[in-house]
């Protein structure tokens, strides 16, 4: 048999083998990044259920009652604290007449 023919074989087996690994690569992208999405959308559910519960359990505290709370409970993480507003690492305390009004994550 001609070298080239034997060249030719490997270098088609080998296309064959890389085009295997680069589907299944992508296929295998496209699955983890669909679970993903799945997983930060439950994830998303979950901390406006969570909201909800903290804003109806915690309408009788004021702005500074929550501000005392979250600096009891984490001491080094940044808050920022506005008029109607407290922000605690992406997590926003809205208040209204001083009174806690929304959660947002």
């Amino acid at each position: 048999m001609n070298k080239w023919k034997v060249s030719s074989f490997v270098a088609l087996a080998l296309l064959i083998t890389t085009n295997i690994f680069w589907l299944y690569s992508a296929i295998d992208a496209g699955v983890t990044y669909t679970y993903q999405q799945v997983s930060l959308d439950e994830k998303s559910k979950a901390v406006g259920m969570l909201g909800a519960l903290v804003v109806k359990g915690g309408q009788q505290y004021t702005k500074k009652d929550i501000l005392h709370i979250l600096r009891q409970v984490n001491k080094d993480a940044f808050i920022v604290e506005e008029e109607n507003l407290i922000d605690v690492d992406g997590v926003k305390f809205f208040f209204v007449n001083g009174k806690l009004s929304e959660v947002e994550g």
